[in-house]
C-alpha cells in the first residue's frame, strides 16, 4: 500500500486494512440502500402510510435493542465465528422479503433486519480500533467511508437503471451484505486480550458524553431537514441529482477528514461538520428555492463525510479493547435514537414554517460546538507535533539534497 499521505507510517497490512474497511463498509452500504429504499421494502407487505411507518420504528427499534443487547455479551474467544453468523442472518433475512406476506410478517421481517444491523455492528466497528493505531485511524476510516458510499453508489445506480421488481432490489441489497461475508474470509478478525483496570476509564465516559451531544443533534437536524422541503416537482429534480454528488462528495470528504483527523485532531473536523450543515440551514431557511436547496445538498454532504468518519474513530480512542463494543454501541445506538425519532416526528415539522424552523436547527448546530470545545482532544498533542517535526525533517531533507544537486 503505497500511495503517499494515505499510506505514510501505516502499521496495519493490506491484508488486514482491506478486511476491515470491506467489513464495516459493506455493512453501512446495505445499511444505507435500506433507508433509501424502506418506503419499498415496508411497503410491499402493505402501502399504506401507517404499516411502513410500524416498519420503520420497528427496524430501528431493533437495532438499537440488539445493539446494546450485543454489547453486554462477551463473544472474545468466538469474535469471527459470530461475526459470520450475523452476517449470514443479515443475508438472509433481506433474500427472505419476496416470499413475506400480511402486515405480521412486516413486523417479522422488520425485526431480523433491524437484528442483523445492530447486533454486530459494535464489534464490527471496534474492529477498526482494535487494528490500527490511533495516529492511523483517521485514515482507515477514511477508506471505510469512501468504500461505503462508492458500494451505496454502484447499488443504487443498479437499482435505478435495472432493477424492474422487488426480486431484483433484494438480490442487489444481499450483494451488497455480502462483502463484509469476503472480509471474514480474509482475515480471522481475532482480538487481544486487555490488561487495562477499569478504574483507569472513568474519566473517559465523561468525554464520550461531549462528543456524543452533537453526534445525535446533527443527526437530528440532518433528518428532519428532508421534511422541509416542498414536495414539489422542481425540488425533486434537483433531490434525485443532488443526492447522488452527495453521496460522492460523503465519500471523498470522508476520506479528506480522515487524513486531516491524523493530522490536526479529532475536534475541528467536527466543528467544521456543524458550521457546515448550520450554514446550510442558514441558507434554505433565509431563501428556499431549488438553487439553495441544491447547495444545502453539498453542504450536506462535506459536513456528514465529516461526522460518519469522526465517529468511527472517536469510540476507538477513548475506550480500550475490554470496553471497546460498549463504546461503539453507545456511538452506534446515538444516531438510530435520532433516526426512531424522526420517523414519530418527521410528519409534524410541515406545521411550522420553513424559515422559523431552519433557523432553530441551525442555532442547535452552532450550539452543539460548545460542548466539542469542551471536550478532551482524543488525539495528543505531543502526537500531532511529532508528525509536524517528521514532516519539517523530511522537507528540509529534501531541500538539502536537492542543494547539494546543484
Amino acid at each position: 500500500m503505497k500511495f503517499g499521505i494515505l499510506t505514510e507510517n501505516l502499521t496495519i497490512s493490506s491484508r488486514k486494512a482491506a478486511s476491515v474497511t470491506l467489513l464495516t463498509s459493506g455493512t453501512l452500504a446495505w445499511f444505507f440502500v435500506i433507508i433509501s429504499y424502506d418506503k419499498t421494502l415496508f411497503g410491499f407487505f402493505d402501502p399504506s402510510e401507517t404499516s411502513i411507518l410500524i416498519g420503520q420504528l420497528i427496524f430501528f427499534g431493533f437495532a438499537v435493542f440488539s445493539a446494546l443487547l450485543s454489547s453486554l455479551i462477551n463473544k472474545k474467544e468466538n469474535r469471527r465465528k459470530f461475526l459470520i453468523f450475523w452476517v449470514v442472518i443479515g443475508i438472509l433475512s433481506t433474500l427472505l422479503l419476496p416470499f413475506f406476506t400480511g402486515i405480521e410478517m412486516l413486523v417479522v421481517f422488520a425485526i431480523l433486519l433491524g437484528f442483523s444491523l445492530g447486533f454486530g455492528l459494535p464489534d464490527c466497528l471496534a474492529l477498526i480500533a482494535d487494528c490500527t493505531n490511533i495516529e492511523e485511524r483517521g485514515r482507515v476510516a477514511g477508506f471505510v467511508i469512501l468504500e461505503t458510499f462508492a458500494f451505496a453508489f454502484l447499488g443504487l445506480g443498479i437499482m435505478i437503471f435495472f432493477a424492474e421488481g422487488i426480486l431484483d432490489i433484494v438480490i442487489i441489497m444481499a450483494l451488497l451484505r455480502s462483502i463484509s461475508l469476503l472480509a471474514l474470509i480474509l482475515e480471522r478478525c481475532e482480538v487481544i486480550t486487555s490488561k487495562n483496570k477499569p478504574e483507569l476509564l472513568r474519566p473517559y465516559y465523561k468525554e464520550f458524553i461531549f462528543y456524543i451531544i452533537p453526534w445525535i443533534i446533527f443527526t437530528l437536524a440532518a433528518g428532519l431537514a428532508t421534511n422541509v422541503i416542498p414536495k414539489e416537482k422542481a425540488y425533486e429534480s434537483v433531490a434525485s441529482i443532488g443526492t447522488i454528488i452527495r453521496y460522492s462528495l460523503i465519500g471523498l470528504f470522508g476520506l479528506i477528514w480522515g487524513l486531516l483527523a491524523d493530522r490536526i485532531g479529532r475536534k475541528w473536523p467536527i466543528i467544521f461538520g456543524l458550521i457546515l450543515l448550520g450554514a446550510g440551514f442558514f441558507l434554505i431557511g433565509f431563501a428556499l428555492t431549488p438553487n439553495t436547496y441544491f447547495l444545502y445538498l453539498l453542504l450536506s454532504g462535506i459536513a456528514w463525510g465529516s461526522f460518519f468518519t469522526i465517529y468511527l474513530v472517536i469510540p476507538g480512542d477513548l475506550s480500550t479493547i475490554s470496553t471497546r463494543e460498549k463504546f461503539y454501541a453507545i456511538g452506534t445506538i446515538s444516531p438510530l435514537i435520532a433516526l426512531f425519532t424522526i420517523s414519530i416526528i418527521g410528519e409534524y415539522v410541515p406545521l411550522f414554517t420553513t424559515s422559523a424552523f431552519s433557523q432553530v436547527l441551525s442555532i442547535l448546530l452552532f450550539a452543539a460546538i460548545l460542548p466539542v470545545l469542551r471536550a478532551k482532544e482524543t488525539l495528543e498533542e505531543s502526537k500531532i507535533r511529532r508528525r509536524k517535526m517528521k514532516e519539517y525533517t523530511k522537507k528540509l531533507g529534501k531541500i538539502l539534497r536537492e542543494s547539494k544537486e546543484e
